[in-house]
């Protein structure tokens, strides 16, 4: 599988192609689109049958292996990350993800996916982990200092902190960046009384959007070559959070 930008083509129609790692790191594509696949696979109902059966882990494993080639992650290596991603001790249920029925009677009826039950209690926990695993995973492969900026208003920040600083990667740090006041007491303390080596937090005076644009363009204009360091960009516009998130 390979990934393309929603803006760029060459002109013939053709745009051009990205590996998963590349498309990974570099959070926006190189033209400031989005990253998506280059082609979205057909699964049978019969296949999404087994895959209903299976438990989140497993799922997790198999969505992301269509998605990502193995020449670049190895089964047994997508085997670790997703199993690092979803330790039984840091999830509140052992089904990671359980499906409740609203309601006791009746037929049919509605119901609901939990996605609280993770380390810092919201579903950023089930796409924040998975990605920070795989950019440790490449880190490390190439043996590349990499720093993750994040903007948060309250959710993503402490699901990327508590990612980051469980991987303690020494090739893997993360700065992050919350308005000050807007978000909760809770969710400030999360990002602020955690001590790590791997992470570093600031507030900044405005909305929970006003850093959107000088990450964006911190990430565009780093040179990599001259800085030593990989910037990367692990909001939402990232491949990496709805592949992850695909599997709830």
């Amino acid at each position: 599988m390979k990934f393309v930008s929603t803006r760029r083509h060459d002109g013939s129609g053709e745009r051009e192609v990205y590996t998963f790692e590349e498309a990974l790191l570099s959070g926006y594509a190189p033209d400031g689109g989005l990253f998506v696949p280059s082609n979205i696979p057909r699964i049978a109902n019969e296949r999404l049958h087994v895959l209903s059966e299976m438990s989140y882990p497993r799922l997790a494993y198999e969505i992301l292996r269509i998605f990502i080639s193995a020449d670049e992650v190895g089964d047994d290596d997508l085997r670790d990350i997703v199993a690092n991603s979803y330790p039984v001790e840091e999830f509140d249920d052992n089904s990671f993800v359980p499906v409740k029925r609203l309601g006791s009677s009746g037929a049919g009826g509605a119901y609901i996916a939990e996605l609280f039950h993770g380390p810092t209690y919201c579903f950023k926990d089930l796409g924040m982990m998975p990605v920070i695993n795989f950019l440790s995973f490449f880190a490390s492969r190439a043996n590349r200092p990499t720093t993750l900026l994040v903007s948060t208003t309250g959710d993503t920040g402490p699901a990327a902190v508590h990612a980051v600083n469980r991987a303690s990667n020494p090739l893997l740090t993360i700065l992050v960046h919350y308005p000050d006041g807007q978000i909760s007491d809770f969710q400030r303390r999360q990002l602020t009384t955690i001590e790590s080596r791997f992470v570093k937090v600031a507030s900044f005076e405005g909305g929970g959007d006003d850093m959107d644009l000088p990450i964006k363009e911190t990430l565009l204009e780093n040179d990599e070559a001259k800085s030593g360091r990989k910037f990367t960009g692990i909001n939402s516009y990232n491949i990496g959070r709805p592949l992850a998130q695909m599997v709830h």
